[in-house]
């Protein structure tokens, strides 16, 4: 079964007892009953218990809200240490291929190598925050930019 719940099979309109629930998000009996012990409203008063689709999306949809983490432009999500993280030393790896750019770098805490995906575009601006290696192909107007500001850094 998937770690994750899925939503697209959920009808908002109809009930489901709990097998049917665990059969359309693709996880365990035992993981619904979990998630009405935790807080997912559900019809208990009678037998079978029965669950509303549009209070399985919604429980599951807060789940996934509560586990993201919002990063400013200067860090890195570290799965390690599963928090927001700053690159060691402000040194930051970019790897692009004209539609793509992957910026990597080292976490400060625990030395473990993080991946975040940027726009090409913002390469420019984040050789002002960071120090940045440039790896691949990359426009001349945005590698240009770059040079400029690491120039004019030192």
């Amino acid at each position: 079964m998937p770690k994750s719940a899925k939503l697209n099979g959920i009808k908002s309109l109809r009930c489901y007892t709990i097998p049917e629930a665990a059969g359309v998000t693709g996880v365990s009996d035992r993981t619904i009953r979990a998630w009405i012990k935790q807080g997912l409203t559900a019809m208990t008063d009678e037998r079978p218990t029965l669950v509303r689709g549009d209070a399985l999306i919604s429980y599951i949809q807060r789940q996934r809200q509560g586990r993201k983490s919002r990063l400013s432009p200067d860090e890195f999500y570290c799965l390690k240490c599963r928090a927001a993280r700053k690159p060691a030393g402000g040194l930051v790896d970019c790897e692009t291929d004209g539609t793509r750019a992957k910026l990597s770098a080292i976490c400060e805490t625990c030395d473990t190598i993080m991946h975040k995906p940027i726009p090409p575009d913002s390469v420019p601006t984040l050789a002002k925050t960071f120090v940045v290696t440039l790896r691949g192909k990359l426009s001349q107007k945005a590698n240009a930019a770059s040079e400029t500001t690491a120039r004019n850094r030192h």
